[in-house]
């Protein structure tokens, strides 16, 4: 929405600099989005939200300036009565309440078409509309103006001086007041006389009903549209027009007699003529302003400050919605109809909240205790994003891959179809049953991937699928891999690594050799049940730890973790033990000793190194290398 600020201080006496206005209205939720600056004014280029219609126009952008710099609104004088002076042209028109809920409406006979005065091309120009007449014209400059969408219509070419409110069938052919042809979607919005579609409602008007330099009396409807087909219409056409764009968002249903009235004065003063109809106001309803109560106290509560009465009254006041104290502590409002957004207290205290100013709240911490509980079906996905770069940082490719399988992938794979989810109406036999293992399209992958890379390790972690009724049904993730690079021990430590880092103490696993690749599988919902989330963190010693490397030279027979355990076991100075290397028999140590309390001597070290081999020799027979 593009504002001019000439234009605007027309109705309200602006007295903010360009910059620091587009801030306030930044604030209360009018997003000023950039701002231009011309030769001879300043256009405040404006984003509206789909729940504030009125502000798509100047008068309701005037209404929020009002409120936010404490104005009165200047409204445009309304001079006409709406009388008919002359001779009374007839109409007949045939509602249709559903879609359009009114038609308000006046003919206008002896009009001259032609050029618009040079202020209301100007003006138009600054919204980047182009000039048609001086009729069209009037009816664009209104609708941004007060925010209703207005049509003129040749009244010479509503065949039989009737005319009927439908909706289209679909195929009809329309074409529009620029000459474009459009095949009608079914459940357009239509006017018809009796021998043609003649306006697509509240998106375009028709090229045989426009108003042309020929023109000697028009048709002035303003009126109020379903909004939901007015939209529908437009997305299936891919037709989008400024009245449609306020129309979809429930435009003022009460303001069409003003806006009507607006558009005749105009008339009347730049294109002469008389009025040649009585009011015509087709509604089944009256739509007139609704009343609306805030609590005091609701609004405290609700928004967690106390804002004086004095102050709530007032900025309801500058709002336009008429605030009234009653007992108990309420405020009563008369809500304007061009207000669709304000239905609900909570509503009311929104609007108190904005204008007031959600920087004058003061700053506060959350209080109540901290939930620790888990909620049902709760997924921590930092403790899955931290399992996946264990496995990327060892090498691993993650991969997704479909959650459906056919018959055969499960025959490949010596699963019996027993207890399997089968899709009853798959879109081919590719896909025919839910994965009951992770396992399955992993070797797909590794074969369609080892004619191309040498080396091949892909991991995927996610649901698998057992149960075949409700009650029996289960979908927990699984984290399965395959690679043909890393051999069992380097694929058993890297699961290992990832159980600890995790704290997953009792995770349970499956590593096994399938043709030239190793596998793994693991149960990863039943894994992180019961994972230790505790950590115990020790500071840095103030001293200086002693490394060094210890080759043994041991039988097959001899375990790693069993070596380990006795290093350890030798002094309490043993901080860590971790295997570095393995070539044939030969093994490699990395051992860190560590004093908290002091700095270690080599002699202490050797005498400690002397210990570990000794007891190394007798107990594993291992030679040092």
């Amino acid at each position: 929405m593009l504002v001019p600020l000439s234009w605007l201080k027309e109705y309200v006496n602006v007295t903010l600099d360009p910059r620091t206005l587009g801030d306030r209205l930044t604030e209360v939720g009018l997003s000023c989005e950039k701002i231009i600056k011309t030769s001879d004014d300043v256009i405040l280029e404006l984003e509206i939200t789909p729940n504030r219609p009125d502000w798509l126009s100047i008068m309701g952008v005037a209404r929020e300036v009002a409120a936010i710099e404490n104005k009165k609104i200047n409204y445009p004088k309304l001079k006409t009565n709406l009388k008919p002076k002359g001779d009374i042209l007839p109409l007949k028109i045939h509602p249709n309440y559903k879609i359009t809920p009114r038609i308000s409406g006046i003919i206008i006979n002896n009009v001259k078409v032609g050029l618009s005065p040079k202020w209301l091309v100007e003006k138009l120009e600054q919204l980047g509309q182009r000039s048609i007449n001086n009729i069209v014209d009037i009816t664009n400059f209104v609708m941004w103006e007060l925010g209703n969408p207005i049509h003129s219509f040749d009244y010479h070419r509503i065949e039989g001086s009737e005319m009927w409110v439908k909706q289209s069938a679909g195929g009809e052919e329309f074409e529009s007041v620029d000459n474009i042809k459009y095949k009608l979607p079914k459940g357009a919005i239509v006017y018809e006389d009796k021998n043609k579609i003649f306006d697509l409602v509240g998106i375009k008007g028709g090229a045989n009903s426009g108003t042309y330099d020929d023109t000697k009396a028009v048709f002035i409807v303003v009126e109020v549209d379903d909004p939901v087909l007015i939209r529908k219409a437009s997305q299936k056409l891919a037709l989008r027009s400024d009245a449609s764009a306020i129309f979809e968002r429930n435009v003022n249903r009460g303001g069409t007699i003003d806006a009507l009235r607006r558009v005749t004065d105009l008339i009347l003063e730049l294109a002469g003529g008389n009025i040649a109809s009585n009011l015509i106001d087709l509604k089944e309803e009256e739509f007139n302003p609704w009343k609306l109560d805030l609590s005091l106290e609701r609004l405290e509560f609700v928004l967690g400050i106390k804002i004086s009465e004095k102050d709530v009254i007032n900025i309801l006041d500058k709002l336009s919605l008429n605030p009234k104290k009653l007992k108990g502590n309420i405020i009563q409002c008369l809500i304007p109809t061009y207000r669709n957004d304000l239905k609900i207290e909570e509503d009311l205290i929104e609007e108190v909240a904005r204008i007031y100013g959600y920087n004058n709240f003061p700053k506060t911490l959350p209080t109540g205790q901290i939930p620790t509980d888990e909620i049902p079906h709760y997924k921590d996905y930092l403790l899955y994003d931290k399992a996946k770069n264990i496995l990327t940082g060892a090498g691993f490719s993650e991969i997704y891959t479909y959650s459906l399988v056919s018959k055969k992938d499960l025959e490949e794979n010596d699963i019996e179809i027993v207890d399997l989810i089968k899709v009853t109406n798959p879109v081919s036999l590719e896909f025919e049953y839910l994965r009951p293992s992770l396992l399955i399209n992993l070797k797909k992958a590794y074969k369609l991937n080892i004619s191309n890379f040498k080396e091949v390790n892909l991991f995927e972690l996610g649901k698998i699928y057992h149960g075949k009724t409700l009650e029996t049904a289960k979908e927990p993730y699984y984290l399965s891999g395959i690679t043909n690079s890393l051999n069992f021990a380097r694929v058993k430590g890297v699961i290992e690594r990832l159980i600890s880092e995790l704290g997953l103490a009792d995770a349970k696993y499956d590593i096994s050799l399938s043709g030239k690749t190793i596998i793994f599988d693991m149960n990863f919902s039943d894994a992180i049940k019961n994972r230790n989330t505790k950590k115990i963190f020790k500071p840095i010693s103030k001293y200086p730890p002693i490394t060094e490397d210890l080759s043994l030279e041991l039988n097959e027979n001899v375990k790693v973790g069993e070596v380990i355990e006795v290093i350890k076991k030798q002094s309490n100075l043993v901080s860590d033990v971790s295997l570095l290397d393995i070539y044939g028999n030969t093994k490699t140590f990395h051992i860190i000793y560590l004093d908290e309390n002091k700095n270690l001597t080599n002699e202490e070290v050797g005498e400690i190194r002397e210990k570990i081999i000794k007891v190394l020799k007798d107990k594993f027979n291992a030679r040092i290398k």
